[in-house]
């Protein structure tokens, strides 16, 4: 979907897709905790509240939508013992657990929340859902890491070994889809370490980059080419 103009059959086909509508769901969920901070720090408490109202209905939407998706990320899993770069192989496993396993969690929370299923200790299986978030962040800004030396080895060969700074910039700049995907992982990082309490937890902060991460995904899931390769 790489053309200028976006056809309606082109928006229909995306929506209709689980992914794409998660996007989308995730996009509003975020921008929403962002205008409801700012809404009750800045203006008044009525509008916040409309802004928590959607965000907490997107929120239970995309939850349902991954009821049972953890088996989903076996087949990751298998697929990544075929990647030739063993390290990116290694990492794209240990993503996909951790996808796994975030789901796994997300599942057990809904049912509580439900009253389906009872956990005496429902705080304790969030805590593990944000670590197990940070760490699939953390795997996925370790593969992008690799892939900014990768570019810069490669860079520094057809330049004659120019190792400054300007030029390492010029060459991640000039990798669209790297540049996209360490600004999404970024973003990302922020919102389980505040959870977790590891930095200093800011709604309106973790509305803003949740945003920025959701939009940077839409753009990636939307147009292949901003993807990097597997």
């Amino acid at each position: 979907m790489s053309n200028s103009k976006i056809s309606l059959d082109e928006i229909i086909r995306f929506t209709s897709r689980t992914a794409g509508r998660d996007k989308i769901y995730r996009t509003i969920q975020y921008a929403s905790r962002f205008l409801a901070w700012y809404y009750i720090k800045k203006r008044g408490v009525a509008n916040g509240e409309l802004f928590q109202n959607i965000e907490s209905m997107m929120s239970l939407t995309r939850k349902g939508m991954r009821l049972g998706r953890f088996v989903d990320y076996v087949k990751s899993v298998l697929e990544s013992f075929h990647i030739r770069n063993k390290r990116i192989g290694t990492l794209f496993g240990l993503i996909a657990v951790c996808q796994g396993l975030f789901m796994f969690f997300d599942n057990i929370l809904l049912l509580h929340r439900y009253k389906i299923l009872h956990l005496t200790n429902a705080q304790r299986f969030q805590q593990y859902l944000y670590q197990v978030w940070l760490l699939w962040v953390s795997c996925a800004l370790t593969r992008d890491y690799y892939e900014i030396q990768a570019s810069f080895h490669i860079g520094q060969y057809h330049q004659k070994q120019d190792k400054s700074l300007m030029r390492q910039a010029n060459l991640f700049w000039a990798n669209k889809p790297l540049v996209i995907d360490t600004i999404k992982n970024l973003c990302d990082l922020y919102i389980p370490l505040s959870n977790l309490n590891v930095v200093r937890a800011n709604p309106g902060l973790q509305g803003f980059a949740g945003t920025v991460s959701s939009l940077l995904g839409l753009l990636q899931l939307w147009d292949k080419s901003y993807q990097l390769p597997s």
